[in-house]
């Protein structure tokens, strides 16, 4: 049985996603990504170019939309390949860990042989601090909601 702990996830940096999303690749594994934003109402201002939008609060209550997940993942990915899964939310420090934590226990062990699931370090608003203008690696960003 392989781990299930929140030890078995690690964090990503944005300076790391960012090389991934203009490399179209993990440059360590040469795996395939994904980054799945958990933001609800707040996801509006800007995301992750190619992200998927599953936000934490059905997520966390509604199995049926787990399932089309993992389904919408096991899709994306080869037979035989290793895919990075990325969650995030505002911050990542509450609801994008959470989501990464219920993804890691919903996986079956052969499933869970071909996802490395990860955290992106700061979340969104971090990542929105230094690329949020860039286009290339962020899409519908809004700057204003961004400006305190």
């Amino acid at each position: 049985m392989m781990s299930r702990s929140i030890s078995s996830i690690k964090y990503l940096s944005a300076e790391e996603l960012f090389n991934w999303i203009k490399q179209g690749h993990s440059s360590l594994h040469k795996d395939l990504f994904q980054v799945i934003d958990v933001r609800g109402s707040d996801y509006i201002g800007g995301h992750i170019i190619n992200c998927w939008n599953y936000p934490y609060k059905r997520l966390s209550h509604d199995e049926e939309y787990m399932n089309q997940l993992v389904d919408q993942l096991e899709k994306s990915r080869g037979a035989n390949d290793v895919m990075n899964v990325v969650f995030h939310c505002a911050q990542s420090q509450q609801r994008g860990p959470s989501a990464a934590m219920k993804l890691l226990r919903w996986l079956d062990d052969e499933q869970l042989q071909h996802y490395q699931i990860s955290i992106l370090r700061g979340g969104f608003n971090y990542w929105q601090d230094i690329y949020g203008s860039d286009s290339t690696v962020t899409e519908d960003y809004k700057p204003d909601l961004w400006s305190w």
